[in-house]
C-alpha cells in the first residue's frame, strides 16, 4: 500500500528543487521562528547589491558577456569541520520539551557538531490529546536550538524503556496531526527524525498497543494487525511531518514491504539503533537479503543511528569496519555518545576524524570560470565544477550562489542556480553547475571578486552563516582563495571587471 504522499517517490530530487531558495544578501545573524522555505529570496538569475550601494536591476534577458574567460582551480582539504545536517550528533536533554538542556546543546556546538537528538517523551499522553501549552513549549525548544545555531534529529516515544507501553495507531495518528503545525513552523531545524512512537524506545518493536508482533509483543497481536497499524502510522508521518524532513524507519523489512524497489522513493530512510553489531545488527537484518536493499535505499534516502554495546557479536568496531560500512550504507548521522566502546576504539585506532569528516555530504569545489569583464546590463555565465565526496547526499535542496563583490565599495550582485541535493555521494568526478549572473544596469565600474556559497533553503536560517554549507577546500593565499566564516562564502580569487 503506497501513501499518497509518496507520489513524488524518486522524483523528490526534482520536486524538492522548487523548495530551494538562496539568500542573496549579506549573511547576518539568525532569525526567529518559522521554518518554511524562503519566499522572499530572489529566484535564480536575479541579483542583489549591498544596502550601502544600491544597484538598479538588470534586464531579465541581459546579453551575455563574450569577453575571454578567467579560471581558477581549487585545492581540497582534509580538515574536519562542522557542517549543517550531517555528522555526529549530541544531546539536548532527557526530554526536549520539559527538560531542555542548553548546556548540552552548547557543548555539542563546541565539539564541532551541528545536530542534537531531540528526544520527546509522550508518556503522559498515551490516550489523550497533546495539551496546547505542551505544544507551545515544544516550539520554544526548537527556537532555542535555532538560536544556538543547531538542528535536530527528532525522536518521539511513549515509553523510553523496554516495556513498550505505547499508544494505539489511531492515537498516534491524532498526535501527528496535532504536531503538524508546530513541526511545519520549525522545519528549518528538523532535517531528520526517527519514525519513533511505536513500542520500546520508539524503536518499532515490543508494542503493547498492537503496533508490532512477535518479539515482546502480546500474543494476541497478529502480524497482519500490526502491519496494518504500521501503515496507518507511516502514512500519518508522511502526511504530517515536514516535507523537507527525512524520516528514518527502524526496520528495512518494513521498507521493503512498502517499497519493493529500493529506489522508488527518497524520503523514507533508515534509522539503525544497532549499527555494526553482530551478523544482523541485533535483528535489523533478519534476512541477509535486506542488506543490499538498505545499501541501495540509502543512496537517495537518509541513513543514521547509533552503535551498540552488549549486543550481537562479533561487534564490527574496527576502523576497517566503519570505513567500509559507513560508505556502503551512506551514513549521514550517528550518535557521538553511544556506544562508548565503539567510538573510543575508532579514536584509539586513528580513524575517528576521518569518520567525522566523511559522514554525510562533503562538497569540494574543483574549479570556477567566468568572463573576465562585462558591461553593466550584460550577464556573466559562471561555471563551477564540484563534487560530493561524502558518504551521503545532502538532503536539503540547496542552490549554489555566485556573488560578485566590489573590491573597493563592497557592493555586490548575485544569482543562484542548481540543486545540490542531486549531487551523488562518493563522487570521483565533477559535476558542472552553471549560474547566469546579470550585472545591474547601475553597477559601478571596477573590480569584483567571485564568491561561492550554499545557504540554507529556509527563510529563518538562509541568512545565518551557521546554517550554510562550508566547502571542503583549502585556503590559498597565493591565489587569494579563502573561506570567509562571517559571510559563509568561499572567495575564489577570480576577478570580473565591470566596464
Amino acid at each position: 500500500m503506497a501513501s499518497p504522499t509518496l507520489r513524488v517517490t524518486s522524483l523528490l530530487f526534482l520536486t524538492a528543487a522548487s523548495l530551494a531558495v538562496a539568500s542573496l544578501a549579506a549573511c547576518g545573524g539568525g532569525s526567529g521562528g518559522g521554518g518554511s522555505p524562503a519566499s522572499t529570496a530572489p529566484a535564480s538569475g536575479t541579483n542583489t547589491s549591498s544596502a550601502a550601494a544600491p544597484e538598479a536591476a538588470a534586464p531579465s534577458a541581459a546579453p551575455a558577456s563574450t569577453a575571454p574567460l578567467t579560471t581558477a582551480t581549487f585545492s581540497s582539504t582534509s580538515a574536519d569541520f562542522a557542517n549543517p545536517e550531517r555528522g555526529f550528533y549530541g544531546w539536548s536533554g532527557d526530554d526536549f520539551v520539559t527538560n531542555y538542556n542548553a548546556g548540552s546543546v552548547q557543548a555539542a556546538k563546541n565539539n564541532g557538531q551541528s545536530l542534537v537528538l531531540a528526544k520527546v517523551k509522550l508518556d503522559n499522553y498515551r490516550s489523550t490529546d497533546l495539551p496546547a501549552a505542551w505544544l507551545t513549549q515544544l516550539g520554544e525548544s526548537f527556537a532555542k536550538v535555532r538560536a544556538a545555531g543547531m538542528k535536530t534529529t527528532l525522536a518521539f516515544s511513549y515509553d523510553f524503556t523496554a516495556g513498550g507501553q505505547d499508544a494505539s495507531a489511531a492515537q498516534i495518528k491524532r498526535h501527528t496531526e496535532q504536531l503538524q503545525p508546530v513541526l511545519a513552523a520549525n522545519a528549518d531545524v528538523i532535517p531528520y527524525m526517527r519514525a519513533g512512537f511505536i513500542g520500546a524506545w520508539g524503536e518499532w518493536h515490543s508494542s503493547q498497543a498492537g503496533n508490532s508482533c512477535g518479539y515482546n509483543a502480546p500474543a494476541s497481536t497478529t502480524c497482519a494487525q500490526a502491519d496494518a497499524n504500521r501503515i496507518i502510522i507511516r502514512d500519518a508521518l508522511l502526511v504530517n511531518m515536514p516535507a523537507t524532513t527525512q524520516i528514518g524507519f527502524r526496520y528495512p523489512k518494513d521498507l521493503q514491504k512498502w517499497y519493493p524497489s529500493a529506489t522508488q522513493q527518497s524520503r523514507a530512510g533508515m534509522h539503525n539503533d544497532c549499527f555494526l553489531a553482530g551478523p544482523d545488527d541485533s535483528g535489523t537484518y533478519e534476512d541477509p537479503a535486506l542488506r543490499p536493499y538498505a545499501k541501495a535505499l540509502t543512496e537517495n534516502a537518509a541513513f543514521g543511528g547509533e552503535t551498540c554495546e552488549n549486543a550481537g557479536t562479533p561487534v564490527r568496531s574496527s576502523c576497517a569496519d566503519i570505513l567500509k560500512e559507513g560508505a556502503e550504507y551512506h551514513l549521514a548521522w550517528l550518535s557521538a555518545d553511544y556506544a562508548p566502546s565503539v567510538l573510543n576504539r575508532w579514536k584509539a585506532d586513528g580513524c575517528y576524524a576521518e569518520v567525522s569528516r566523511t559522514m554525510g555530504y562533503r562538497l569540494q569545489l574543483a574549479s570556477a570560470s567566468h568572463a573576465s569583464e562585462a558591461a553593466a546590463g550584460q550577464s556573466v555565465t559562471v561555471h563551477v565544477d564540484l563534487r560530493n565526496v561524502g558518504w551521503a547526499r545532502i538532503f536539503s535542496a540547496r542552490k549554489l550562489v555566485a556573488t560578485f563583490i566590489n573590491t573597493t565599495t563592497g557592493a555586490r550582485f548575485s544569482a543562484a542556480a542548481g540543486n545540490l541535493q542531486t549531487l551523488a555521494s562518493q563522487a570521483t568526478s565533477n559535476t558542472r553547475q552553471t549560474i547566469t549572473v546579470p550585472v545591474p544596469t547601475g553597477a559601478a565600474p571596477g573590480s569584483y571578486t567571485l564568491h561561492l556559497s550554499a545557504p540554507d533553503i529556509h527563510s529563518t536560517t538562509a541568512s545565518d552563516p551557521r546554517f550554510a554549507v562550508r566547502f571542503a577546500n583549502a585556503d590559498d593565499t597565493a591565489k587569494s582563495q579563502a573561506w570567509d566564516s562571517t559571510s559563509a562564502r568561499f572567495k575564489t580569487g577570480t576577478v570580473l571587471v565591470v566596464k
